[in-house]
């Protein structure tokens, strides 16, 4: 009976953990379960396949330690060093989890679900030898199995502390870094969370996570849509809520010639479907589901404006991508957001759809001020979030960190 009620119990942990990233578990006939998409992707959908240079010769090893390399910012923080870095650093990725049908190929990964002990930990990272380990902290339960992903992280701190190894730790989410003296620099994606969250008497600073603001550009002589507006995000409530599709079904009652696109998927996508169907207003949406990394460029050419409708956000790469389109994009009033658009009249209080919907109306309504803020958010995003600039100041803290050691 005892032993029943343990597999019940893990069963239902592994069903939270599928759930969480799109996923259902479903009996078959022959009673083996399988793992079917639980919101659908696009037809389209393919993995982003990652550039990786040819290291120069006696180039220094970095292991990139993550807990899942799902769709995301961290996991894209990762590619994009790879892609920009890989000349100068030969890189390679440890994880605990990645899908079965993946988001990314051609990197070096390493998925090892379970790492029981420290001296287990201390084995994986010493099959790459590294010159220098960054870790990108996701905070205490990455997955939703807690035990499982917290045994995992700290038996690999704790291996790193016996490794002697220069450590980066990346705080990519509003948590508070988890303090080892085996890190040398905490790394943090906003000021927002560096000043709420970071740890005083250690060595920190922000690096913003960057963005390919040459792939992710608009023709200047390409019109702005003024009658569809958008998201492009994991639809999970790590950042959005059941009700964040209520600004755009508001939106849509204000302008009966506006359309909304919904880019993503996840277990909020039935959800945010019955929401518009209640409303009347299928016929109006479009819900792709998971898309291509290369075919976002495109999608966001749809949209005249990018709405943000989220309760917490430490950074927010898909927001710097649209900036980067030349749109305006308005929000809620959280987390890095502010830092990010630098225009308080964009920001609307959290979870006050209506004021949302309004400033978004507002907005397309007057071309001419979409076209200047659009502009701005250009420049924004040129000055502020270039993948370029992200590299080097990392390649800098690399040099520095492995010079000292």
């Amino acid at each position: 009976m005892q032993r029943q009620s343990v597999m019940r119990v893990l069963k239902q942990q592994v069903k939270r953990v599928l759930r969480r990233y799109g996923y259902e578990v479903r009996v078959t006939r022959t009673g083996r379960a399988r793992r079917a998409p639980a919101d659908g992707f696009s037809p389209a959908f393919r993995p982003y396949t990652v550039k990786v240079p040819p290291a120069r010769a006696g180039a220094p090893r970095v292991l990139h330690v993550i807990g899942n390399f799902y769709t995301g910012g961290s996991p894209r923080l990762v590619v994009d060093l790879i892609e920009r870095l890989g000349d100068r650093y030969a890189q390679t990725v440890l994880t605990r989890d990645a899908p079965s049908s993946p988001a990314y190929v051609g990197a070096e990964i390493e998925v090892l679900p379970w790492l029981t002990s420290r001296d287990e930990a201390l084995a994986a990272v010493g099959r790459t030898n590294p010159d220098l380990v960054h870790v990108h902290y996701l905070g205490p339960a990455f997955s939703g199995i807690d035990v499982g992903d917290w045994q995992w992280f700290t038996n690999l701190i704790h291996a790193l502390e016996r490794l002697g190894r220069p450590v980066v730790e990346n705080v990519n989410i509003p948590i508070a870094p988890y303090v080892s003296d085996a890190v040398s620099c905490y790394v943090f994606v906003s000021d927002y969370v560096r000043e709420r969250y970071g740890y005083p008497s250690s060595r920190s600073l922000t690096i913003y996570p960057g963005s390919d603001v040459e792939t992710f550009s608009r023709d200047p002589n390409e019109d702005l849509p003024d009658d569809c507006v958008g998201m492009v995000y994991r639809l999970q409530e790590d950042k959005l809520r059941p009700q964040a599709i209520e600004p755009f079904v508001e939106i849509l009652r204000l302008r009966p010639g506006t359309r909304a696109l919904i880019v993503g998927g996840g277990p909020l996508l039935r959800t945010y479907k019955e929401t518009v169907a209640a409303a009347g207003l299928e016929d109006r949406f479009t819900f792709t589901g998971y898309v291509a990394y290369d075919d976002l460029p495109a999608y966001f050419r749809r949209m005249g404006v990018f709405l943000a409708p989220i309760h917490a956000e430490s950074f927010g790469h898909v927001v710097p991508l649209a900036m980067s389109m030349a749109m305006p994009v308005a929000a809620y009033d959280v987390g890095a957001l502010p830092e990010i658009l630098g225009n308080p009249a964009v920001l609307t209080p959290r979870g006050d759809a209506v004021a949302l919907a309004e400033v978004v109306c507002g907005l397309l309504d007057d071309r001419r001020r979409m076209l200047a803020l659009g502009a701005t958010n250009r420049d924004r995003a040129l000055a502020l979030f270039a993948v370029e600039t992200m590299a080097e100041r990392y390649s800098a803290l690399y040099d520095e960190l492995l010079g000292a050691s």
